[in-house]
Order: structure tokens, then sequence, then C-alpha cells
């Protein structure tokens, strides 16, 4: 379509020229005849007037038409002087033939000039990758380079005959129209990408740099394609996703054997007093039945449920003869049985899991009392972490209604007992009650 513009409008100028040419001709010789034919006055004034197809040919044709048309003139005034039987003046002469020569010389070289550059221009326009384009206010297309057939497969008379809107993605519309009304307003310029239908029903990925000209209600744009670019980004991210999830997967896996490890050691612990091995997976059910109780979340029952069996994992580095010693502790070994809980807390540390950090709190607080007696830190009342105080009770109930080598059994109603007495001095008064209205047969 810009091709036939084009050579239209150069045909246009072509005739123009032409016509400009006969007219100029035609108006110096009724000059002349008008001045009288072989008068002296008529000379000069034939001499200015052949000035101007001088000037057309140098326009029409460049340097060489403007250098030949200077000649033609001078030839012509010269047989001019002669027919009039006046001898011509060799000054006068020269100095015509240098004007005409200036004119049609200079002339033609900016003209060249100027079209050599228009030549580049075309060129670049016609072989650009890049997508170049000028629209309207009114939201149409008016003229695009080459690029925009090859790329989108419409030609371009079938561009600029519908709306712009047409052919951009639904779920883009509304961000491009922003775009253009921010340049209707007064913005200078604007950057952005959206998405464009091709012939096919395909989209296209472009990045717009778009300027406005108010006075004219026209836009300059071009546009790139970067639709492989779009797919690689994707694709990195995409592959990114993947990487992360693998990640993601081969940590939890990571720490999952890890809590694997630490179960293992706990129970392997447990074994050294309880020859059952099932106090800590009991601690940890009536752990979960308190919680659950109390009104906390399913997610939250869940963690305690497998964060409270490692409440005792510290007992692993007590010495046998303060674990296992049968009768009353001497105040040492109450210290070095204490350090369970510290011990504990070491071998949880750093964990990168929830279950963790919520096991490590358990270790560290379920010794706790609620008067503030407990160890080791002595916390009390609401200070003491609230699945310490769940464990404490879940613990304590347990380990007094099942054999150790120091000890016998409780029974289940003076464990119950026990419990009550510690209402408010060993344990959370809410906790406790709590677990005593448990169905006997959820409690044990």
């Amino acid at each position: 379509m810009l091709s036939n513009l084009r050579g239209g409008r150069d045909r246009a100028k072509s005739s123009y020229l032409a016509w400009v040419v006969v007219l100029g001709s035609v108006a110096a010789l009724t000059a002349v005849l008008a001045l009288g034919l072989g008068r002296e006055e008529a000379s000069g004034v034939l001499r200015v007037i052949w000035a101007i197809p001088i000037a057309i040919a140098a326009v029409q044709f460049g340097f060489r038409g403007g250098v030949a048309g200077a000649i033609c003139a001078l030839a012509l005034v010269i047989a001019h002087e002669a027919t009039v039987a006046q001898e011509p003046s060799l000054a006068i002469l020269l100095a015509t033939g240098t004007a005409y020569l200036a004119v049609g010389g200079l002339l033609g070289r900016f003209v060249d000039e100027r079209r050599a550059l228009e030549a580049t221009l075309e060129r670049h326009y016609a072989l650009s990758l890049d997508l170049v384009a000028t629209a309207n206010f009114d939201g149409y297309f008016e003229e695009l380079n080459p690029a925009w057939e090859e790329t989108f497969g419409y030609t371009a008379e079938q561009l600029c005959s519908r709306p712009i809107v047409d052919f951009i993605h639904p779920d883009d519309l509304e961000m491009s129209l922003v775009e253009a009304r921010s340049l209707t307003n007064g913005t200078k310029t604007v950057s952005f990408r959206n998405r464009c239908r091709t012939a096919d029903g395909d989209y296209r990925w472009l990045e717009w740099n778009i300027h406005p000209d108010p006075d004219d209600r026209k836009l300059y744009g071009s546009a790139r394609d970067i639709s492989a670019q779009k797919e690689a980004e994707e694709a990195f991210q995409k592959q990114s996703e993947q990487l992360e999830q693998t990640i993601r997967d081969r940590t939890k896996a990571l720490e999952a054997s890890r809590l694997e490890v630490l179960q293992r050691l706990a129970i392997a612990a447990e074994y050294r007093d309880d020859d059952t091995n099932q106090h800590t997976e009991r601690v940890g059910r009536t752990a979960a039945r308190i919680a659950r109780q109390l009104g906390l979340s399913e997610d939250d029952v869940r963690l305690i449920r497998r964060a409270a069996p490692l409440h005792d994992i510290g007992k692993v580095g007590i010495p046998d003869a303060v674990l296992l010693k049968r009768g009353e502790l001497t105040d040492d070994e109450y210290k070095a049985m204490q350090e369970h809980v510290q011990i504990g807390a070491n071998i949880l540390a750093q964990g990168k899991f929830p279950i963790l950090h919520l096991a490590r709190t358990i270790a560290l607080s379920h010794h706790e009392r609620w008067d503030g007696s407990g160890y080791p830190f002595g916390l009390k009342g609401e200070d003491i972490p609230l699945v310490g105080q769940i464990t404490a009770v879940a613990d304590v109930f347990d380990a007094l209604t099942h054999a150790r080598p120091y000890r016998g059994a409780w029974t289940v109603e003076a464990t119950r007992d026990e419990i009550e007495r510690g209402v408010g001095t060993h344990f959370d008064p809410r906790i406790a009650e709590t677990f005593l209205s448990l169905p006997e047969s959820t409690r044990s």
C-alpha cells in the first residue's frame, strides 16, 4: 500500500513539475515579447527568467539536471544576444553562467542528497524487522511498514481498514486502552507489551514504544515481536518453578528423614526406662486429644500429635545410673535429670520444619509448672507455651499409669486425683480440667 501511495505521489510530482516547466517557458516568452524582443532590457529580464527552468530541472533531475539546465540556458542567452545583433559582454556572460551553474548545481546537489537520504530511510523502513506504524487518535492505523504483513499475515489495507482494538487479545485490551488514553491525554511516550492476533488466529507478543503528536492527532510508534523472548521467559520461569519445587521436595524429604531419625532416637531413649517403648506415642495421642478439645485447629492438632512424642528425646543423654535408678534421686542426680530438656532442645535445634520448632518448644517447656516452680526457666502461668502445658498433663498421666523399672503403675483414679491436686500449681487449670473431662477410654 505504501509503495503505491509513494508511486502516486512521485507521478503527481513529475506531472506537476512538467506543467511548471511549460508555464515557466510560456511566461518567459510572453515577458520577452511584452518588453519588445531584441531590446537590451528584454535581454536582462530573459537572463533572470531562465533561472526558473534551471531550478526546475535541478529539482526534477538533481545535480546533473541542474548543470545541464544551466548550460542550456546560457547557450540560449548567447543565441538570443546574437539574434538581436548585439555583441555579448564577456563579463556579463561569465557572471550569468556562474549564476546559472550555482543555481543548478547547488540546488541539484541538495536535491540529490535529500533523495539519497529518503532512499536510505525508505530502505530501512521497508527492510526493518521492527513494526513501524502511524495511527490516528480515532484508533486506526494509517501507515505500516512491510514487516506488519510478514509478521501478521494481513495486508496493510486489511490492517488499516479495521479498528486497532480488533486485533488485540481480550486479556490485554483494557491495559492497552489505558495506555492509549494516557497518550491522548498528554503523556509524551509510553512503553508496554500486549498480544495481537495474526491472520491464522494465533497471537504474537509485541513490545511497544509510542509517541503522540497532538497537533496532527497522530500516534507514531514502533513495536518489536518478542514472542520468542516471551516463550523463553515462560520456559525459564517454568523451569525455575520446577527447580524450586524440586528443592522444596528434597528439603521436605531431608527434613522428613531427619524427623524420622529423631523419632527413632526418641524411641531408643524411651526403651531405656519403658520396655514397651509406647510412652512417646501415647503422649502424642493424648496431647492431640487435649488440643482438639481445647478448640485448636486441626492443623495445630496434627502438629502437636507429631511433635509431642519428641518431648523426652533428651533422655538419650542422661546416664543410666540416673535414668534407671530405683528410689529417690539425690540433688545432684535430680539436676542431672533436668538436663534432658536442654539436651533435647539442642538435638531439635535448627530444624526448618514447623514440627521440629514445635518439638523443641515442647522439650524445653513440658517440665515448667503453673506456679513457676518448674524447670529449666521457672516460667509461670501464661508465660509457659500452651503446647508445653498440654504435653505436661499428657506426660504425667501416662508416666504415672504405666510401670517403670523404679516404680509400679498407678491406677487411673489415683492419677486423676494427683492431676486434680496439681491444678493451679503444677498444671494450667483450664488444660487440666479439659483433660479430666475427656472420657476415660480417651484419656488412656
